[in-house]
């Protein structure tokens, strides 16, 4: 009932970049915006963190909602953005561990996916549900030959990691990791001698490279049920200012921020026509 490109999920936007890149488009990486221009209340360009500056009839922005209205649009927070916020909260970030490991851990595994839940009541704790997905189980290619990737991530808050120096974090990431990796040998019980390479992530990673408030992982509900019902779609109050991505219909999730992009090239065609 799983499908994955091969080559990893990476190849969906690498395909979709040249995509672009073939009708004429152009790709700009390490090229954070710094803000939004504005002109009488209008959304006309963007400023890029160099100073150089882009115009252009329509801007999207895939950043959170919290980024575009709280920290790239110069003006104050519209109302319906307010609203927005009321009805919706940050979920947690991720700590998230990446593990290359030799075949021989991982003896007889026939499953990609495991969900690690050691007591029921810390499900929706800092770090409780460990999630683990192995998917060289089903792309063998991903690893070298005898080698095998283990991804395991848990939800995190930012709160958890702030007020470090760089020492004290790099302990506390070593700890963390040490911790996942004791779960893990539930499932495998050799795994931590078989590990050849590390690496883990926590919410300020999120925050630094994927440039997301607080490294959410993007919006729930935050008292009533709205679900889906309360998500906003790719307009915004802000005139020619266009949203996509997780904060916008359907919401969280590979299939739905795909299907966010789908729709808001629909919205943007017919809104130019």
């Amino acid at each position: 009932g799983i499908n994955y490109p091969k080559g990893g999920v990476g190849q969906i936007a690498q395909k979709l970049a040249q995509g672009l890149e073939v009708h004429g488009g152009q790709i700009r990486y390490k090229a954070p915006v710094r803000r939004i221009l504005e002109e009488r209340g209008r959304a006309v360009g963007v400023e890029l963190a160099s100073g150089e500056k882009l115009f252009a009839r329509t801007i999207i922005s895939n950043a959170t909602r919290w980024d575009t209205f709280e920290r790239l649009w110069p003006g104050s927070l519209p109302r319906a953005e307010r609203q927005w916020q009321k009805r919706y909260q940050q979920s947690p970030s991720f700590l998230s561990l990446h593990l290359g490991v030799r075949a021989e851990a991982l003896a007889g595994e026939c499953h990609c996916h495991h969900i690690l839940l050691e007591d029921w009541d810390q499900m929706e704790a800092e770090q409780g549900t460990l999630f683990v997905s192995v998917p060289t189980l089903l792309d063998p290619d991903l690893a070298p030959p005898g080698r095998h990737i283990v991804h395991a991530f848990t939800p995190s808050w930012m709160s958890t990691w702030q007020g470090l120096n760089p020492s004290q974090y790099q302990i506390q990431k070593q700890q963390a990791a040490d911790r996942l990796i004791r779960r893990l040998e539930a499932l495998w019980p050799q795994l931590g001698s078989h590990i050849e390479l590390k690496e883990i992530g926590t919410p300020r990673t999120h925050r630094r490279f994927l440039s997301r408030s607080n490294g959410t992982y993007g919006p729930i509900p935050s008292r009533d049920p709205w679900g889906l019902l309360g998500m906003p779609f790719n307009r915004t109050a802000i005139p020619n200012l266009y949203c996509v991505g997780d904060s916008t219909f359907p919401g969280q999730g590979l299939n739905a921020v795909a299907f966010s992009g789908f729709a808001c090239a629909h919205r943007v065609a017919a809104d130019l026509v």
